[in-house]
């Protein structure tokens, strides 16, 4: 598992590898995309599972957490025999690496993941994003879906987290009953931390819904209390998660559904609850245009979206399908935090951003007035 990180030297050695791959399996990328449309919904025709086994690698690049991501793609390696590399990073610095990689030739990664949907449409507009539709697409929800060009792979609620051990059994009741407005009591102060909206997608839409699309009902106001309590502020959400886990924090907001969920299997003390309205994100992912691995990526992209992928998710983390027809077994069977008295379901998702002019915008205006507030 490899993570943000990666020297200079191996790149260059990756480069020229994959550089060497895409010449070779150019041909037959047009075979396998020809053979595999005719496959309709039944998945991956023999061609394309045969072409991607040649090329024998892939290279991910993706937001969600280390261990969780090497333990999916493990799946799908011990399907097809086909070696995963996975590339960590925060949302949009890893978008922007593989924007500049795209940009100047060097052709690094197979598929990218990341949480902003409004990026990887530009992107492809750019011409940087493979247009390819995977039959298991059909199964994933219309909304959840630009066909040919991303899909989501999960859908994440976002709320409040604690770890048990560092606060009183009244504040473990405030936090479960006092609504958002808990991150802003005197309290937290020096006990508190949060993640900056420039990290990604998934940061960006949690923000949003306080200074964009419910700003009638928090607002500046809002965000102003809760930076005067000095939380410290994460570039990336997992470390922080980490850190929480770890003790060092009582609070932290933007608590992942997903990230919690691992940690909790992990016999971390950690809680969570998702106040009402509940922001959530979708986790998309798309093809890179000059794959190094065209055919591998393309088989990942049906396998992550069919329901053999999607469940895959289910043994690592607590996310929500993007497919009707995939549900966690572990709810019905009221299994792992299912079973805790301070578990709740999200009850009111705030998912409707995805249309709003604000969010779109890519000038992102509400990164510079959260930064404003937290005076960075």
């Amino acid at each position: 598992m490899t993570g943000y990180g990666v020297s200079s030297r191996s790149r260059r050695v990756r480069f020229q590898a994959s550089a060497l791959a895409a010449v070779a399996a150019f041909g037959l990328s047009l075979l396998a995309d020809a053979a595999l449309a005719q496959s309709g919904s039944g998945g991956p025709s023999p061609e394309l599972i045969a072409a991607a086994k040649a090329e024998g690698t892939l290279t991910y690049y993706h937001t969600t957490a280390i261990d969780p991501t090497a333990v999916w793609t493990a799946e799908f390696t011990k399907k097809y025999g086909i070696k995963t590399q996975n590339v960590r990073g925060p949302s949009y610095p890893l978008f922007e690496r593989w924007l500049t990689e795209e940009r100047v030739g060097q052709h690094m990664a197979d598929v990218v993941q990341i949480t902003d949907t409004v990026l990887i449409e530009s992107a492809h507009k750019e011409g940087l994003v493979a247009d390819y539709i995977p039959p298991s697409g059909s199964g994933i929800r219309p909304d959840m879906k630009k066909e040919g060009v991303w899909y989501t792979l999960f859908v994440n609620a976002m709320g409040i987290a604690w770890n048990s051990t560092k606060v009183t059994p009244e504040e473990e009741k405030l936090i479960r009953e006092g609504g958002w407005n808990v991150l802003t009591d005197p309290r937290w102060k020096g006990r508190i931390a949060t993640g900056t909206p420039a990290s990604g997608g998934s940061s960006y839409s949690y923000v949003y819904m306080f200074l964009g699309g419910k700003r009638d009902q928090f607002g500046p106001d809002f965000v102003a209390k809760m930076a005067a309590l000095k939380p410290q502020v994460y570039e990336s959400k997992s470390p922080m998660y980490d850190r929480l886990a770890a003790g060092e924090h009582a609070i932290v907001d933007q608590a992942s559904q997903s990230d919690m969920g691992g940690l909790y299997q992990k016999g971390a003390p950690i809680r969570w609850v998702f106040p009402k309205p509940t922001p959530a994100n979708l986790t998309v992912q798309a093809i890179s245009a000059k794959a190094p691995h065209p055919n591998a990526a393309r088989l990942f992209q049906e396998w992550a979206t069919s329901a053999e992928g999607q469940a895959a998710w289910f043994k690592v983390s607590g996310v929500a399908s993007a497919r009707p027809d995939t549900v966690d077994p572990r709810k019905a069977a009221k299994a792992d935090w299912y079973r805790e008295a301070w578990y709740a379901d999200p009850e009111d998702l705030y998912i409707n951003y995805l249309n709003d002019p604000g969010y779109t915008d890519p000038e992102k205006p509400i990164i510079g007035e959260w930064n404003q507030i937290f005076g960075r």
